[in-house]
C-alpha cells in the first residue's frame, strides 16, 4: 500500500497554488523622465516561483495594512471651471471629463478641492456675501452661491456622475471682507465679532451645495493660514485662533445644523507641524467625530512631518490638499513621484494637485495670482483645444490604479528605488516604483513567496498591477544572491538578508524621526530630525551565521552622536555601536564601519539614536552588514 506524506494544510495550499501564482501576470505602465513615454502600457511580466536573481529586492507585505486611501485629484478653481465649461467645445467636454474622472477611460480623479470664493487661480475677487465698503451682513441675508452655479457646480455634478466615489473638500482663501480686520478679502485677520457669522458662512455654503446635488465631504477653516498675500485673497489665522473658532463656533454650528461634513485642521506646509499639534492638543477637538485630520501643502518641509502627528493622533487622517506643479520645478516627473510616494509612506489618505485646468498662459488669474502653476489639463483659449501636461500622467500613476477604499501596505525601498504599495478593493495590488538614481536599475519585487523582475530607466516611474490571491509561501528567505530555504510552518511572512543594503526609509516602525528627500548618490529618502532616544524598527532581518561588521551611511550638521543596533527590542542585546561626528552638512554623506558581534538568525532589529544635541544629531541613509 502506498503511503503518501501528510502535509500541514498551509503547506498543501502552497503546493496547490504555487504553479498558478508563479505564472501570474503583472501589468505595467511606464513614464520616463524625458516624457517620451507617459503612463504607457508596457509588455506584461509574470511572477517566478521565488526570488531568482542577485538584483536588489523590493518586498511587499500586504498583511501590514496602513492608511485608507480616499483619493487623488486637483482643484476646481474658478479659472479651471471657466475654461472647462466655457472654452472647451460642448461636444468635446464629455470626453475631457471622462479623461479626468473615469478610471477606465481616464485617470479616475476621486478627490476635488473646491475653493470657497476667489483664490489665486480666479478671474475676479469674490465671496458669497460681498458688501459695499463699510457695510456688514452678520445674518448672511445676502448669502448666495450663484457665482458657482454658472460653471463650478455643473462640472462637479458631471464629475460625481462619472465617479460616484468623488470626495469634495472646500475652504476659503478669505471670507467676505466685512468679517476681517482689513475690511477686504486681501490681507487682515478674522474679527472676533465675526466668529459666529464665519461659522454660519460655512453652514450656508454646505447646505446650498448639498441642495445643488454636490455634498461637501470636508472643509478647512482657512487656506494657508500662516501666509497673508498682498495681491490676492488671503487671511492670517494663528493656531490658537483656529482652535477657538473650530472648537467654540464651527463644531457647534455643524452639529446644530445636523451636518456630517468633516473638518480638517491647518491646511498649510509640512514645515510647521506645531500648528496642527496646537489645534489637536485640545481633547474636545482631537476626539470630535467632526474632525477628520490634518490638511497639508507641499511647498515647505517634508512629508515625514505627518508621521509624528499620526502617532500622536492615530485616529485622524492626513490629506495633502495642495501640491502644485509649476514652472519653477526643474524636473516635474522626479518631483511628483518623490512627493507622492513619500506622502503615501507617511500616512497621507489623499494627494491633491492645484489647478485642474489652466490655459496656454497658465491663466486666467487675477493680478498677483499664480502665473507659474501648472494644471492637469491645458485648455487653449479661445480654440478650446485640450492637451495634457506631465502632471496628468504622474498623478495618474496613482489615481487610475489606487481606487478609493484602497489600503497602503508596507513595502521596502531599495538602493536608488522608492516605492508605495496598495491593496485595492477589487482584490488587486498596485505598486508604484520610481528610479531616483542616475542610471537604469534592475530589481525584483517579492510578494507572498514569489517575485518578478524589472528594469527601470533612470528617473523613470512605473505602476505594477496584479490580481491578489491567498498567501502561498513555499520559499520565504530573501537573499541578495537569491538563496532560498524550504517553507517553515512558523516562519515569518518574509525575511530580509542583513547582508543586503537596508535603506533606513524601509523601517517598519519609527519613533521621534522623520523621512526626508536625500541628495546622496542614489537619491531616495533618508531619516533625519533625530534626537536622543529616537529609533527605527526593521522586522524579520536574517543575520545568517553572523556578520562581523556593519557599514553605516550618515550625515550631520548638528552635534553627531551614537547609533546602537539592538536585537528583538529596544533593550535587547546590542550587536553594534557606531559613533558619528559632524560631516559638515545634513546632506554631506560619509560611510563608517563598525564591528558586529553575536548576531545570528532572524530577528527584529532596532536602530537607536543617542546624543546630546538640541538641533539634531545626524541623518541615516542606509546600513549593510558583512
Amino acid at each position: 500500500m502506498t503511503r503518501y506524506p501528510r502535509f500541514p494544510q498551509s503547506v498543501l495550499l502552497s503546493l496547490l497554488l504555487a504553479p498558478m501564482l508563479a505564472a501570474q501576470t503583472v501589468n505595467v505602465w511606464l513614464t520616463t523622465d524625458d516624457q517620451k513615454t507617459l503612463m504607457q502600457p508596457q509588455a506584461s511580466i509574470s511572477f517566478a516561483a521565488s526570488a531568482t536573481s542577485a538584483d536588489p529586492l523590493i518586498v511587499i507585505d500586504d498583511s501590514a495594512k496602513r492608511q485608507l486611501i480616499e483619493g487623488f485629484g486637483a482643484a476646481m478653481t474658478d479659472s479651471s471651471a471657466f475654461l472647462l465649461n466655457q472654452a472647451v467645445p460642448k461636444s468635446k467636454l464629455p470626453d475631457v471629463m471622462m479623461s479626468l474622472f473615469d478610471h477606465t477611460q481616464g485617470i479616475g480623479i476621486s478627490f476635488i478641492r473646491d475653493p470657497m470664493g476667489a483664490s489665486d487661480l480666479s478671474r475676479t475677487i469674490y465671496s458669497f456675501d460681498d458688501q459695499k465698503a463699510g457695510a456688514t451682513d452678520p445674518n448672511l441675508s445676502q448669502f448666495s452661491i450663484d457665482h458657482d452655479r454658472a460653471d463650478i457646480i455643473p462640472l462637479l455634478q458631471q464629475a460625481r456622475n462619472i465617479n460616484p466615489q468623488l470626495k469634495i473638500m472646500s475652504n476659503p482663501w478669505s471670507p467676505p471682507g466685512w468679517m476681517k480686520s482689513s475690511g477686504s478679502m486681501i490681507g487682515g485677520s478674522l474679527n472676533p465679532a465675526s466668529y459666529s457669522a464665519f461659522a454660519q458662512y460655512f453652514v450656508r455654503y454646505i447646505q446650498a451645495y448639498e441642495s445643488a446635488g454636490v455634498p461637501v465631504d470636508y472643509i478647512s477653516l482657512q487656506n494657508e493660514p500662516l501666509y497673508t498675500p498682498t495681491a490676492y485673497p488671503g487671511m492670517s489665522m494663528s493656531a490658537t485662533q483656529q482652535l477657538t473658532v473650530l472648537r467654540d463656533y464651527m463644531l457647534p454650528a455643524l452639529a446644530s445644523a445636523n451636518l456630517s461634513t468633516k473638518l480638517l485642521v491647518y491646511d498649510h506646509n509640512w514645515d510647521q507641524p506645531g500648528y496642527p499639534q496646537t489645534v489637536l492638543s485640545d481633547p474636545a477637538v482631537a476626539s470630535s467625530g467632526n474632525v477628520a485630520g490634518t490638511a497639508w501643502h507641499w511647498y515647505g518641509g517634508a512629508p515625514g512631518a505627518m508621521t509624528p502627528i499620526h502617532q500622536q493622533h492615530p485616529r485622524l487622517n492626513h490629506y495633502v490638499t495642495e501640491a502644485s506643479g509649476g514652472s519653477w520645478i526643474s524636473d516635474e516627473v522626479k518631483t511628483d513621484f518623490e512627493m507622492i510616494v513619500q506622502s503615501m509612506r507617511n500616512w497621507a489618505s489623499a494627494y491633491v494637485k492645484w489647478g485642474l485646468a489652466l490655459d496656454q498662459n497658465r491663466g486666467p488669474f487675477i493680478a498677483g495670482g499664480c502665473g507659474t502653476c501648472t494644471p492637469l489639463v491645458t485648455v487653449n483659449n479661445p480654440s478650446g483645444a485640450v492637451s495634457y501636461p506631465v502632471d496628468y500622467y504622474t498623478l495618474g500613476h496613482f489615481s487610475k490604479f489606487v481606487l478609493p477604499g484602497s489600503r497602503a501596505v508596507w513595502s521596502s525601498n531599495a538602493p536608488g528605488l522608492i516605492t508605495a504599495a496598495f491593496t485595492v478593493p477589487n482584490g488587486n495590488l498596485a505598486l508604484v516604483v520610481y528610479n531616483d538614481s542616475a542610471s537604469a536599475r534592475a530589481f525584483q519585487v517579492w510578494w507572498q513567496g514569489r517575485s518578478f523582475r524589472y528594469t527601470l530607466p533612470s528617473l523613470a516611474g512605473a505602476t505594477f498591477a496584479w490580481t491578489g490571491a491567498p498567501a502561498a509561501r513555499t520559499m520565504a528567505h530573501l537573499e541578495g544572491a537569491g538563496e532560498m530555504r524550504p517553507f517553515r510552518p512558523f516562519a515569518p511572512a518574509y525575511t530580509i538578508s542583513a547582508f543586503s543594503q537596508l535603506q533606513a526609509s524601509s523601517y517598519t516602525d519609527i519613533s521621534n524621526l522623520q523621512s526626508e528627500g536625500s541628495t546622496d548618490a542614489d537619491g531616495g529618502f533618508d531619516i533625519g530630525y533625530s534626537a536622543d532616544g529616537s529609533w527605527l524598527e526593521f522586522d524579520n532581518v536574517d543575520f545568517g551565521a553572523g556578520p562581523s561588521a556593519v557599514d553605516v551611511r550618515w550625515a550631520s550638521n548638528g552635534s553627531g552622536g551614537t547609533l546602537e543596533f539592538h536585537l528583538d527590542s529596544l533593550a535587547g542585546p546590542a550587536i553594534a555601536t557606531s559613533t558619528f561626528g559632524v560631516t559638515g552638512g545634513w546632506q554631506t554623506w560619509q560611510t563608517l564601519t563598525a564591528p558586529v558581534s553575536n548576531a545570528k538568525g532572524v530577528h527584529r532589529l532596532f536602530v537607536v539614536f543617542h546624543g546630546a544635541g538640541s538641533a539634531g544629531l545626524f541623518n541615516l541613509n542606509w546600513f549593510k552588514f558583512h
